[in-house]
């Protein structure tokens, strides 16, 4: 009897089993991630003792505050289309201000970067004849290759040129471009990253970069520019979006006698506060603030 009891108990359990599991709640699984935007925005701002530009200072060795965004869209792991804009304050002698507009294609290999794109420098009131302001608003195309040869060793390069309108042929009225108008820069950098940091999340790289800059001699007659090779070296102490960058930039351009056929580009504007050097050996110190919208969510 005891046996048929057990029997019946067990037979049961077991018919009701299936009951109790379907009556018990399922967790759903969860929602696979959103896939990141292929849209992001890059912007930021920097604070400089002195906007220098290939050993040639645009600030006239005075402070500058800049600051820039881009747009960018990554197609494909190894494709990113961006346009952007970057602006500084200068100083009486060149314009009100530079903004440099730009648009390309970034391209990634494995460890090699290819950059490809053009270059619009505008200048509001650089065309002033009171002053001598003849900077005229004018476009170039650039490529930047570079090579990632470990995580402390990164090489590059930039080769630029303005198809034969530099400076938009820009002279002071009643004068007229007179010649051609090329102009090309190529220069060659690194940024070497040092293995010890002095406190956790702050590193430090070394930055070493050498140019030349060749003008047309119809450049050197309509401006009195000259060719020339400049170098810098810095030293970047980054903590996450803060960089303080401190440089010492030098060339071997040398200005001539102002108001002259011999005035060149380290030479300032007539009418700009005297005829200091815009050029020699000088040490820089800039602080800059660089992030991106998708770093702040």
């Amino acid at each position: 009897m005891k046996k048929v009891v057990l029997s019946v108990v067990a037979a049961l359990a077991f018919s009701a089993a299936p009951a109790l599991a379907a009556d018990m709640p399922v967790k759903a699984a969860p929602a696979p991630a959103a896939a990141p935007s292929p849209w992001d925005v890059a912007f930021g701002t920097a604070f400089t003792t002195d906007y220098e530009l290939r050993g040639v200072s645009q600030s006239k060795h005075r402070p500058a505050a800049q600051g820039y965004f881009e747009l960018d869209y990554t197609a494909t792991d190894w494709l990113k289309l961006y346009a952007g804009v970057w602006g500084s304050s200068l100083w009486t002698g060149f314009a009100d201000a530079e903004f440099d507009i730009t648009a390309g294609v970034r391209l990634t290999w494995g460890n090699f970067g290819l950059d490809i794109g053009n270059i619009y420098y505008y200048y509001p009131g650089g065309i002033n004849t009171p002053a001598g302001l003849a900077n005229g608003s004018y476009d170039e195309a650039y490529i930047k290759p570079s090579y990632k040869f470990n995580d402390w060793l990164t090489v590059g390069g930039v080769f630029e040129t303005g198809f034969n309108d530099y400076n938009n042929k820009s002279v002071l009225p009643p004068a007229v471009w007179v010649g051609n108008a090329g102009h090309y820069f190529a220069a060659g950098n690194a940024v070497i990253t040092l293995p010890w940091k002095p406190v956790p999340d702050v590193t430090i790289s070394i930055n070493p970069e050498i140019g030349y800059e060749w003008y047309s001699t119809g450049v050197t007659a309509n401006m009195g520019f000259v060719s020339d090779t400049y170098w810098d070296v810095g030293v970047d102490f980054n903590y996450k979006a803060i960089t303080l960058d401190l440089r010492y930039w030098g060339t071997n351009a040398n200005p001539g006698v102002a108001g002259t056929a011999t005035a060149n580009q380290c030479n300032t504007a007539i009418g700009s506060g005297g005829s200091s050097n815009l050029c020699g050996d000088r040490f820089v110190a800039t602080l800059k603030f660089d992030t991106t919208l998708s770093a702040l969510k």
